[in-house]
């Protein structure tokens, strides 16, 4: 009798993660809402109704009412509508996979039902870039950026103005080492090992952190970015980063 009682209604807008077909006419869905953080819920008749499930596709805006219990995993999908559409994002393809790598580090990097406002202003304001036709091109660089931001919003920024280890600042115009599972740069005295950095490299990155998604509007720049995300966040989750 408490734990019903305990159970609420959540309205919040959302994302989705992830969904997956459960029986004949079920899902269960993964969300990133902007009130509670990831949770899971069951959506009933989903793939039978037309009128409320409707709406339940990746990359949208979405407005979702969740029946959540603090004494059971999965919440109930109660109804699901479009926000805010994302119409070139959802069938362009760049822009397209861009936003599923974004989706897929963030669904690494959130725990269960913890409200994130940070990820979830960085991912949205990711996925409105993307969907804007202006990004044409610098999509690779829009994602480094925000993967960069996203790893300081989750706690685990990688620090690239000194050593993470001796907190020696990096010299202006020398190459410098970077070494995901500790955190940052790590000075040779320190024993740096890891991705090697121009300057040039490494002030693209620091300005990206910033906010100028252009400075690693460099091919090579922007894959940089990219390798150091996947390579933090693989650190993190094998539990390896320091």
């Amino acid at each position: 009798m408490a734990a019903r009682l305990s159970k609420h209604r959540l309205r919040s807008r959302a994302l989705l993660l992830r969904s997956v077909a459960v029986g004949e006419a079920d899902q269960i869905v993964q969300l990133f809402t902007e009130q509670a953080g990831a949770l899971s819920a069951i959506a009933r008749g989903a793939r039978r109704s037309s009128k409320r499930f409707s709406a339940l596709e990746p990359m949208h805006l979405l407005q979702v009412t969740v029946d959540v219990s603090p004494v059971r995993e999965i919440g109930t999908l109660a109804e699901a509508s479009i926000d805010r559409p994302r119409l070139r994002l959802a069938t362009t393809l760049r822009p397209m996979q861009a936003a599923g790598r974004a989706i897929r580090w963030l669904r690494s990097a959130i725990p269960a039902r913890t409200p994130e406002p940070a990820l979830w202003i960085e991912l949205n304001a990711l996925l409105d870039a993307l969907d804007d036709s202006a990004s044409d091109g610098g999509e690779d660089a829009l994602l480094a950026a925000v993967g960069l931001r996203m790893l300081a919003a989750a706690g685990w920024g990688l620090v690239l103005d000194r050593c993470v280890r001796c907190g020696k600042p990096c010299p202006n115009r020398a190459r410098t080492i970077v070494d995901v599972r500790a955190g940052g740069v790590v000075c040779r005295g320190c024993g740096g090992l890891g991705l090697t950095l121009s300057s040039a490299q490494r002030h693209a990155l620091v300005a990206a952190l910033g906010g100028d998604a252009s400075a690693l509007a460099r091919a090579e720049d922007a894959a940089l970015g990219i390798t150091m995300v996947d390579r933090a966040l693989e650190a993190h989750g094998r539990g390896e980063a320091t």
